[in-house]
């Protein structure tokens, strides 16, 4: 497969489900077929993983709220009977893939993504959460923080990595070179050492990647926004994905990472994505083989 290929040895599914910002509830039937992607719902979401474990892949299964009109981060309630509406239907959703998980021998189960405000709020949820899930599943368990809340989380303890979408700003330049970018992301990991060695966990990033446009190493949230009127550049993608795994490789509180974005589809750059955070077909691809093929 493509993704054999680039020597990748594990892939992220997820199965998306979605919010809207002022509703206490989370959309997602186990059952009913409905109009998401395919490789979203719960058919989907087995076979791809039949296929995977049949390649000799391993899996971390990633459940993912996606919130219309905003980002699932900002997510908020003042209400504190809204927020519980919302847990129950989170529950909802999330306990049956912790049960599939366990049914598929799942290597790593990711029990939410950048919920930032709920996270950060409403630890005694989610410990609860990790409770009912630790008696359906028995491997391993991560929470997908973003970059700028992963220190604020207090549930880390029940967890066995510390999970970060590593999106961290390093910097502005259209095409950073290595060397501009080294300096900066060596900072953040000594932060990131410190605070691995604080817990006792190892740091799994949950997801990484660069869009490949200019400035892509940058405020990557700004750029999204922005998309069509910046410049495709495959270098300062591939620069900035190569700086990462050469650095990270290194460290031994470093437990790996996913890149977001891969597609099923192998022609992604006949789908409109030239800009998107997928190395398909760009120059990251060829970076992400040579680096993998060395861990």
């Amino acid at each position: 497969t493509s993704i054999k290929r680039v020597n990748a040895d594990w892939i992220a599914v997820i199965p998306y489900a979605f919010t809207r910002s002022n509703e206490p509830l989370v959309h997602y039937d186990h059952q009913k077929k409905d109009h998401r992607w395919w490789g979203e719902g719960r058919q989907g979401i087995e076979e791809t993983i039949k296929q995977a474990q049949q390649n000799g892949l391993k899996i971390m299964l990633k459940p993912q709220v996606w919130c219309g009109r905003g980002w699932i981060g900002s997510l908020d309630f003042e209400k504190k009977t809204d927020w519980e509406k919302w847990e129950k239907s989170y529950e909802e959703y999330i306990l049956p893939f912790a049960e599939l998980a366990e049914e598929k021998c799942i290597d790593i189960l990711c029990i939410g993504t950048e919920i930032k405000q709920s996270a950060i709020k409403r630890p005694v949820f989610w410990n609860h959460l990790i409770h009912k899930i630790r008696a359906r599943y028995s491997g391993m368990i991560t929470y997908a923080a973003n970059w700028d809340e992963y220190s604020q989380i207090k549930f880390w303890s029940k967890l066995d990595y510390v999970g970060i979408d590593a999106y961290f700003p390093l910097s502005d330049k259209a095409t950073p070179q290595m060397t501009d970018l080294m300096d900066p992301l060596e900072q953040v990991l000594s932060t990131i050492e410190k605070f691995s060695k604080q817990h006792k966990k190892k740091i799994l990033f949950t997801e990484y990647g660069y869009l490949s446009v200019d400035g892509c190493a940058g405020k990557t949230w700004e750029l999204e926004s922005n998309l069509n009127s910046l410049n495709y550049n495959p270098t300062a993608q591939a620069n900035a994905i190569q700086t990462l795994l050469e650095c990270c490789s290194k460290k031994d509180f470093w437990a790996g990472g996913f890149i977001w974005k891969w597609y099923p589809e192998t022609h992604s750059m006949k789908r409109g994505l030239e800009k998107d955070h997928t190395p398909q077909g760009k120059l990251a691809e060829d970076i992400l083989k040579i680096c993998y093929g060395k861990m």
